[in-house]
């Protein structure tokens, strides 16, 4: 029996399995595809394209990428060093004359850029042109050594995308469909989403209450839609040319005989060059990522002793995420329209490929991991289930109950009981209506909820300074982003809290003072991301800015 009819056998299970996993996300649909060296193994569409209107998802239409694009924008660099028009390690300044990297000042270089180990803020989006945001960098912070630390950077690849044109005289776009899409057959995608594409396109979903978890149930609505053209996340692309991608990452650089990229460029890309890489999602019995860090415009990862590169992409409305197995030779592209800080493509992504590999290799297929949201037993130790309790800044308490049944966990509190829904590994959400604004997030032997800390016995509440009870409030913007966010005083701390968001944190996030009303968003020292504060009237900070995007306190506080 032949690949194609070996994968065949799993793709009908793997469909259902998708399907079920828009129930329990908000993700309305998508497309995926499975690739080896010589062609395309199986694909198919799931879901809706759009729920409002009720059309079914289709293999034609296409998706935006978004950070799978910094993959592209790699290997357009790569083509260029091949061509001796870029030195990977010469310093940034030496094509862009007029660029400032922010303070402290360190002289980076492109492979900085590729790998995100220049220190860089990862970026507010908050401004749509591609240089005035590299221009704007010169006022922002940066943090760690050079080559020191892996902190994800748009801006990085923004500027990857001012090198380019500098070098060529032509924009990005140009270049990528010249020197990448051509060779690569893949004319048809893509770069700079503009309102042309837009009749192409799955309609990018979101959910309707963005200050909130999301939960089972809750509605979603369609998302802003807006042109876009920078190098971090610009490409619009079908599951046949996502996949045309994953095969040119499984061979040495070319693809379909026309060369792309040198062998030694692409070993390069593929090779792990940060100290480490992006975090991964792990539900069910999914294979274990031995290790994770960056590359050149992908993360390297060794997946139960394979070599493998990924990416994934998160835009306003869309996340996708690809795989490629350089070692068993297979890859993977999973696209969807729910927003970009839901992980389900790449949780279908790794579930795809673990059993696809298995079905090749006449293994014994894996256990499906839960499609359904609701957190099963064993997810949540023992040692967490019980009754939890604590005490707001205004000194009221909070009783929770967090217990195990029939499989499944429960949230109990003032004697209601709802479903406990996984959102990451350690953050939690429940459909209970007096817990809905903050995620319940895990700690080593207890829970948080907001500014609560759920200890086993009440403890005393915390107490604010001047300063800090100015910032305690609930922030907006109109970026789409990263729409908004809360400041909570939690065990006399100050926490930066983001129910959802593409570029929000995925945690609860501590802001240490540095003074002069300028605030480090997380613990880690080398962290180059910053909190300003505005005004303050009657005791209140009126707006603040983050890494140069201005929030003014919002009429819901």
């Amino acid at each position: 029996m032949d690949k194609t009819a070996r994968v065949s056998e799993v793709l009908e299970v793997i469909r259902d399995y998708a399907i079920a996993l828009t129930d329990g996300t908000p993700v309305p649909g998508g497309t995926v595809i499975i690739v080896d060296r010589d062609g395309t193994l199986g694909q198919f569409a799931f879901g809706s394209a759009d729920v409002i209107a009720g059309n079914p998802a289709t293999l034609d239409h296409k998706f935006e990428i978004g950070s799978i694009s910094k993959t592209f924008t790699s290997l357009l660099v790569s083509a260029l060093v091949d061509e001796g028009l870029i030195d990977l390690d010469e310093p940034v300044t030496t094509y862009l004359p007029w660029f400032d990297g922010g303070s402290p000042a360190a002289p980076m270089t492109s492979r900085h850029l590729l790998s995100h180990t220049a220190g860089l803020v990862l970026g507010s989006d908050h401004i749509p042109d591609e240089l005035a945001q590299v221009w704007g960098m010169r006022n922002l912070a940066r943090g760690g050594q050079l080559g020191g630390q892996f902190h994800y950077s748009n801006l990085g690849y923004m500027t990857l995308g001012a090198v380019i044109e500098a070098v060529t005289g032509e924009s990005v776009a140009e270049q990528l469909h010249k020197r990448i899409f051509t060779p690569m057959g893949i004319t048809d995608a893509r770069v700079g989403v503009t309102h042309d594409d837009h009749s192409t396109m799955a309609m990018g979903h979101w959910p309707l209450h963005d200050d909130r978890p999301w939960v089972h149930g809750d509605p979603v609505a369609h998302a802003t839609w807006f042109e876009i053209a920078c190098a971090d996340g610009n490409v619009v692309a079908s599951a046949h040319e996502l996949g045309q991608l994953a095969r040119l990452l499984l061979g040495d650089g070319s693809l379909n005989g026309n060369r792309v990229v040198s062998e030694s460029a692409m070993n390069d890309i593929v090779s792990p060059c940060a100290p480490t890489g992006e975090g991964t999602v792990k539900w069910g019995d999914s294979p274990t990522v031995q290790s994770s860090r960056y590359g050149l415009g992908v993360n390297v990862e060794f997946i139960e002793g394979n070599h493998c590169v990924t990416h994934g992409g998160g835009m306003v409305g869309y996340a996708t995420f690809m795989l490629a197995d350089r070692t068993s030779g297979v890859g993977v592209g999973v696209l969807t329209n729910g927003n970009g800080d839901y992980p389900a493509a790449q949780l279908l992504a790794r579930v795809i490929h673990q059993h696809v590999i298995r079905i090749l290799s006449g293994e014994p297929q894996p256990q499906l991991p839960p499609s359904s949201a609701h957190v099963q037993a064993w997810e949540i130790a023992d040692s967490l289930t019980g009754e939890f309790i604590g005490t707001s800044q205004d000194d009221s308490q909070l009783s929770v109950s967090i217990v195990k049944r029939d499989g499944y966990v429960y949230v109990i509190s003032q004697g209601t009981e709802a479903k406990l829904y996984r959102t990451w590994t350690s953050r939690f959400a429940t459909d209970h209506s007096a817990l809905r604004q903050f995620h319940l997030q895990v700690e080593t032997d207890h829970w948080t909820f907001g500014s609560i800390t759920l200890h086993r016995s009440a403890q005393p509440s915390p107490i604010a300074t001047a300063s800090q009870a100015a910032l305690v409030g609930h922030y907006r913007c109109y970026s789409p982003w990263y729409t908004n966010f809360r400041i909570i005083l939690r065990d006399n701390d100050l926490y930066l809290v983001a129910p959802g968001g593409v570029e929000a944190q995925t945690e609860d996030c501590k802001l240490v003072e540095l003074g002069d009303g300028i605030y480090r968003i997380g613990e880690e020292s080398w962290l180059p991301e910053r909190l300003v504060v505005g005004p303050v009237i009657s005791g209140k900070a009126i707006t603040v800015v983050r890494d140069g995007c201005l929030y003014s306190r919002s009429f819901t506080d």
